[in-house]
């Protein structure tokens, strides 16, 4: 049966986030993701917003989710 564990490689080792189960030996395919950066790009940081738009507030309301029914 296959299993697939969370890891991580570091240093040269993969470290594993849990012992397999049943597994004492075994042949493995390590598929490496992309990484997530681990700042916000600058663009976001530097992002000063937006002033409010008049046409955005005059559907404010119709963005709102219905109401709950009662029943």
């Amino acid at each position: 049966m296959l299993q697939t564990i969370l890891g991580i490689y570091k240093n040269g080792k993969i470290e594993l986030s849990q012992t397999p189960q049943g597994i004492t030996e075994s042949s493995v395919f390590v598929t490496f993701l992309p990484t997530k950066p681990t700042t916000w790009p600058e663009i976001i940081i530097n992002h000063q917003g937006i002033a409010d738009n008049i046409i955005f507030e005059s559907y404010r309301d119709e963005l709102l989710p219905p109401p709950e029914i009662e029943l």
